[in-house]
């Protein structure tokens, strides 16, 4: 566990959810900053390494702190990481930044350089948990192969069919026939929306969200 300094100052004069920048640094070197921004449901800390576009995102939840990765958020404590950001952003989100303007995480130095009210949407603190690729294809499977329509016969024909809601005086089982193809167009609205939310769970074929 690394030590944790804080300097303590008199509350700020910024009531309910505030919006907060940060310094790192590492002795005289700047190493990036982080925008903390809090509410009562939570807190999110955006990390921008120096020089760096990029920006990672952590979020307080439950107890726990997330990291915000392609396809879900995942519980830091289970990231064997000693990345800077990784190691920063805890003890910031842990902190209430109304009542202090530097923390020290050794070997680093965060100074608070700004503190205004935020009015960030209470979606920028929701915590959503990666699933793993078995829990996506095993709903996708779920989704395909729920239970089956048993209202209609699987050998339901008749001859010179080839034209939906064509019937022939033939003596066949047109109503049959109907129900298969009413069937089958549901399954394949299904199929879509099945395949849209697979995609959207692991953003497969799309460029990364924005965060």
């Amino acid at each position: 566990m690394r030590n944790v300094f804080l300097a303590v100052l008199m509350a700020a004069v910024v009531s309910g959810n505030t919006d907060s920048k940060w310094t790192v640094s590492k002795g005289s070197a700047s190493v990036g900053m982080i925008t903390l921004l809090t509410s009562p449901s939570g807190a999110r800390a955006e990390w921008r390494g120096a020089g760096k576009p990029a920006t990672t995102v952590f979020l307080r939840s439950g107890g726990k702190v997330w990291l915000r990765t392609t396809g879900g958020d995942v519980d830091l404590a289970t990231i064997n990481s000693s990345n800077v950001e990784n190691v920063v952003a805890p003890a910031l989100l842990a902190a209430d930044p109304k009542s202090v303007n530097k923390i020290e995480v050794k070997p680093y130095t965060l100074t608070r350089t700004s503190l205004t009210p935020s009015n960030a949407d209470a979606s920028n603190f929701t915590v959503r948990p990666k699933k793993s690729a078995s829990m996506r294809l095993a709903r996708l499977s779920g989704d395909l192969l729920g239970p089956s329509d048993t209202s209609v016969a699987a050998t339901a024909g008749g001859r010179g069919v080839g034209t939906k809601g064509l019937k022939l005086n033939d003596g066949g089982d047109y109503g049959a026939v109907e129900k298969l193809e009413d069937r089958d167009a549901a399954w394949k609205e299904k199929l879509s929306n099945a395949l849209a939310e697979f995609q959207k769970d692991g953003k497969v074929g799309k460029s990364r969200e924005e965060q």
